[in-house]
Formats: C-alpha cells, structure tokens, sequence
C-alpha cells in the first residue's frame, strides 16, 4: 500500500509568458503548486497536487510526475493562463484564461489517509472560499500562500486588494506565507517586524515573511530571519514558493525556528541562481548551509 503524502497540495498549475519591455517573450509553465512541489519532490518529501489543467494543456503536469509527485488533475473549463507583462514601473499581470474554482468536495482526494500538511496556493481571490479553507483546517494543518487573496481580476488585469475575510481566515490557517508587498496589504506595515506583529495580533500562529533580503519567522511567538546568500539573481520566478516548500521540509524534519530559517533562506538563494523550480536535493542545501552561513544542520535523511 502507498504510504500517504506528507503535503496535499491544491492550486493551478500555468501556463504564463513573460513579456519583457524589449519584446522577448518566454513562455513557461508556472503556478503555486509547480514550484511548490517541485522543490518538496527534490528534497526528498512525498506530494500530492490536486490541480485543474485542461486536457489539451496535460503535458505541463508530467515535470511534476517525473520527479514522483502524484497528480490529481479534476475538470475544468481551461488552464490558467497568464501574461506576466515587465515594465520599468514594475510587472502587471494579465489574465488570458482562468480555470474553474475549487470547491469543498475536492478534499476527497486527501482525506484518506490524511497527509502531514495541506497546502493551498490560490492565484485569484476567487479559487478557494473560507469554506474550503475551514474543511481543508479539519483534514490537517493548513500552509497557505496567501498571495492569490490579494489578487483580484478585473477584466483582464489583476489588482492588488486586501484579503477581505483575513481574521476568519487566521482561525484556520497554522502557517501563513507572504511577502512584504502582501504583508503592507493585509497589515499597512512595512517594515519586517510591524508586519509579524500586526499578524500576530489578527490570530496567526506561525509566519513566514520573505522579503527581498531574506526570510523572517514567527513561530510561538519568537522570531528569526536569515538573509538570501547569492550572488547573482537569475531566476526570481518561484521564490516565495520555493521558501515555502523549504520551511514546509524543515518543520517536516522537525528542525527549530533559527535552523528552519536558514534552511529557508539557503534553499532559496539556490534556487535564484538559477530559472525554473530548485533543482537539487536536501544534501546540497545542507553543504550550502555550512559553506555559506556557517551552519551545521546535520545529515541529510529520508522521510519515512
């Protein structure tokens, strides 16, 4: 019998082109759950994706299969798909084709037996509801991106809003992944340390907050940071992601709130080096660790 997933995880997996200002354009595949589970996969832990992919789009889901994920793909009308258009002011999204919500009787497909974690990586305000999320809390410990909530699509074109139902939403969440740009949204701070403790306060147990200098935890109430160690950025495409599935791993194996940081923190400076999800294990992280933060976080071993 198939031991069960240590994460289940729900989002769409993408196609999206990035649209740069001198005309190139590079399609890639893409999405929460993509880069997400692609990192897991690679550091040795077990997942589950439950995506919706149109037919004809299939092929984009085989990555993932490749590296041992499982793959639940349900119907839909289309694939998600997107345009990342860069700008000198910055990068707007546009919305080619939008796949159909997720709905509660969805975690049927994780419920027996329950994993160690479900991770939800909404991209729009309007693929998971507070429902889902409460059922999704009763199944197992719920890790949630929460970017696609401070994404509302408007035409074709995405704006940036507060996440509307956010105090509910805290009581059933046990880790919150965000940035700094998400976290001035839901909170009106800035600053790392104002962004904890306004979550903190609005019921969030465990935090992770990454900004463009590195990672910063809370967890029971205590906090740690770590900075990225890297030298040239190469691939920012899939870095909250990637230090998601990092912290994911660590609380996996166990590790406390500074080793889970710098963990963290390694893991993504290694996936910046380089376009596309992270593409090595967990032995390497740990000799980056050492050789880069001058920490020993032990040997690598595999989740039974």
């Amino acid at each position: 019998m198939q031991p069960p997933p240590d994460v289940c995880a729900f989002g769409y997996i993408t196609r999206e082109w990035e649209v740069y200002p001198d005309g190139r354009v590079r399609p890639i595949i893409a999405g929460p759950p993509y880069y997400f589970s692609a990192a897991l996969l690679r550091l040795g832990d077990r997942v589950r994706v439950v995506t919706r992919v149109a037919e004809e789009d299939s092929e984009i889901l085989e990555e993932i299969r490749a590296l041992g994920g499982e793959i639940v793909n349900l119907p839909t009308k289309a694939t998600m798909k997107s345009r990342l258009l860069y700008r000198p002011g910055g990068r707007e999204i546009e919305v080619v084709s939008r796949a159909d919500p997720f709905r509660v009787e969805d975690l049927r497909h994780c419920q027996s037996p329950p994993p160690k974690f479900i991770y939800l990586g909404p991209l729009t305000t309007e693929d998971f509801s507070l429902e889902f999320l409460k059922e999704a809390s009763r199944v197992a410990p719920v890790v949630l991106d929460v970017q696609g909530f401070t994404r509302r699509v408007v035409g074709s074109r995405v704006e940036y809003v507060d996440w509307g139902w956010k105090e509910e939403g805290a009581k059933h969440v046990s880790i919150l992944k965000l940035d700094d740009r998400e976290g001035k949204l839901l909170t009106g701070r800035a600053d790392p340390e104002g962004i904890l403790k306004s979550l903190q306060a609005m019921g969030f147990r465990e935090v992770l907050l990454t900004t463009s200098w590195g990672v910063h935890v809370l967890r029971g109430g205590e906090r740690a940071s770590a900075p990225y160690r890297v030298r040239e950025v190469r691939g920012r495409t899939g870095r909250g992601d990637t230090a998601t599935a990092a912290y994911v791993h660590a609380r996996l194996r166990g590790w406390g709130l500074r080793e889970s940081a710098v963990f963290t923190a390694a893991a993504t400076s290694v996936k910046l080096l380089e376009p596309g999800p992270l593409r090595v294990g967990e032995a390497e992280i740990l000799q980056y660790v050492l050789k880069e933060y001058g920490v020993r976080l032990g040997f690598p071993s595999s989740n039974t």
